[in-house]
């Protein structure tokens, strides 16, 4: 019995590593800086999900860098993804790890950055019908 309970033990530890390895695979990081990408894939206690959800919205999020410099067609385009980006990730992930995520997107500069894009972000309603999460 003791070399069973031993066995199962090896065995579970021996997953968690292949997790790691396997959510690149269910997680489309493409677009994502690596960086992110890489914090993203190390929380190992969220669910594929979870980390699509986290994956859309920093995709939404690196845009949001540069939103200035774009015209009113993209900045539309942008302001719309980064709102169903926002819902998506609300909706499955806490408002901390949502926050850590934007602060790893913009490092020190979350708050001026976020201030500025909320100051141009055109005022969109969402039709959450319509809304198709990742």
């Amino acid at each position: 019995m003791n070399k069973m309970k031993i066995l199962i033990l090896l065995l579970s530890l021996a997953s968690l590593p292949a997790c790691q390895i396997i959510s690149p695979i269910f997680v489309d990081y493409n677009g994502v800086r690596r960086d992110v990408a890489q914090w993203i894939n190390h929380h190992q206690l969220l669910s594929m999900q979870q980390k699509r959800a986290l994956v859309q919205l920093s995709k939404a999020q690196q845009k949001i860098n540069r939103f200035a410099e774009y015209d009113q067609s993209k900045q539309w385009t942008i302001t719309q993804k980064n709102q169903i980006a926002l819902y998506c990730a609300g909706r499955s992930v806490s408002e901390h790890k949502i926050q850590q995520l934007q602060e790893k997107i913009h490092g020190d500069e979350t708050a001026m950055i976020l201030q500025r894009y909320e100051q141009l972000a055109p005022k969109i309603k969402l039709d959450l019908n319509a809304v198709q999460c990742e």
